[in-house]
């Protein structure tokens, strides 16, 4: 239905850019656009940007490829490849910009997700090491919620199925990585891909320096298919709180995040030894992050993305009621290390959870090393050799885990 969807609506969209081209006067791009430009639909008459700028609304259809073998150890290396993808389709709606009011944005998700996930049959690591992959195949509303501004955005308030890692515990060095664990700090029970959930946040801004996001979210965290089935079966809630405190150093900026949370549905009780007590009727933790950037090509251009940053993370939750206990991670971000390939981006990370005592595992703690280069063929194309080393995959006794693979990404 979701990839039914995906193609009605980029025929409609090529239909009415056909009309509207003559009287917008867009034309196909230059030789030299074509490969530059960020969505390939900007090369269908212009379609992404005179969307975007006569009528408010924006549209992505992103399709990711990921191709991993397992190569030694974990739980199978032979035929061992596995191929999760996922394709989504997003639209944003700028209410200003179409004609209705002042500072809101719509915002509409819907994502088909398929393929094996090669954690859970070929590795057995408990950190995913491909974050797009799923426990299941979906088609699903992954997001729809409205965001209004207020005070000249130092105010803000979203509202609806929204995936919170946009807003909590979000990592920009950590982006480019295909391990789930960084982009997503493991002990915190969030409504995030493939689960995004019901919720509302509220986020201020007093000055530059500093701003504060504060949100309550779906407990039971479960995804779904469609809207009311989420709707049906609210648990909970689960509440997070994070401060952003930025600064600067010689021209180079960095940011410190610190987040608490609690989630009052219930968990599952681990003891050392046999009790009564089944359950725990909520679960709370914290966690921080930094960010910094070390160097820059050009330091008196602000448009310039070209540097090295890193980041580092931390994250705790009771051990009596989670698998993981402790999260300690962090990485280096390259772009531009090759001469003339400004845009590519390479990465050096290391990922390591702490298992609780308590839960069972044999092993003390996982490690998920990864090192990538992610390629920019064409400003909508890019392709992303990765290798991951994996030592105590799913602290049970697995042997370490060499994986080898990548990622193909598609912008139309």
């Amino acid at each position: 239905m979701i990839k039914k969807t995906i193609l009605v609506v980029i025929f409609l969209c090529n239909t009415c850019t056909v009309s509207f081209a003559s009287e917008a006067g867009l034309r196909l791009p230059g030789h030299e656009e074509f490969f530059t430009c960020d969505h390939f639909s900007d090369n269908l008459w212009g379609l992404h940007s005179m969307l975007e700028e006569k009528y408010g609304l924006s549209f992505e259809i992103r399709y990711l490829q990921d191709m991993f073998w397992n190569t030694r150890g974990g739980i199978n290396t032979n035929n061992s490849g596995e191929y999760p993808r996922l394709m989504g389709l997003y639209l944003e709606l700028d209410t200003a910009k179409t004609g209705l009011w002042e500072n809101g944005i719509f915002f509409l998700g819907l994502e088909h997700i398929s393929g094996n996930n090669p954690s859970e049959r070929q590795v057995g690591d408990w950190q995913w090491l491909s974050w797009i992959s799923s426990d299941r195949r979906r088609n699903q509303v992954s997001e729809f919620w409205y965001k209004h501004t207020f005070l000249d955005e130092k105010l803000w308030v979203k509202l609806g199925k929204m995936e919170a890692n946009y807003d909590f515990n979000n990592i920009e060095y950590a982006a480019e990585f295909i391990n789930s664990s960084a982009g997503l700090d493991p002990t915190i029970p969030l409504p995030s891909y493939p689960d995004q959930d019901w919720g509302g946040m509220i986020g201020v801004k007093p000055a530059d320096w500093f701003s504060c996001n504060f949100g309550v979210y779906q407990g039971k965290i479960n995804g779904s298919r469609s809207i009311g089935n989420t709707l049906g079966d609210l648990r909970g809630p689960m509440l997070i709180v994070e401060p952003s405190f930025k600064y600067d150093i010689g021209g180079l900026p960095g940011m410190v995040n610190m987040g608490v949370w609690w989630n009052g549905r219930r968990f599952e009780a681990f003891h050392e030894h046999p009790s009564d007590q089944d359950y725990h009727g909520k679960s709370y933790g914290f966690y921080t992050f930094w960010q910094q950037l070390l160097w820059k090509k050009n330091p008196g251009n602000e448009k310039c993305g070209q540097g090295i940053g890193l980041f580092a993370e931390y994250g705790w939750a009771p051990e009596d009621r989670t698998e993981v206990e402790q999260y300690v991670g962090g990485g280096v971000r390259w772009q531009g290390a090759i001469p003339e390939r400004d845009d590519d981006v390479m990465g050096l990370g290391v990922f390591n959870v702490y298992f609780s005592e308590k839960a069972g595992f044999s092993q003390h703690s996982e490690t998920a090393f990864e090192l990538f280069y992610k390629a920019k063929v064409f400003g909508w194309l890019a392709i992303q050799p990765d290798m991951q080393y994996i030592t105590n995959p799913g602290g049970i006794g697995n042997r370490n885990a060499l994986v080898l693979g990548g990622r193909v990404e598609f912008v139309f």
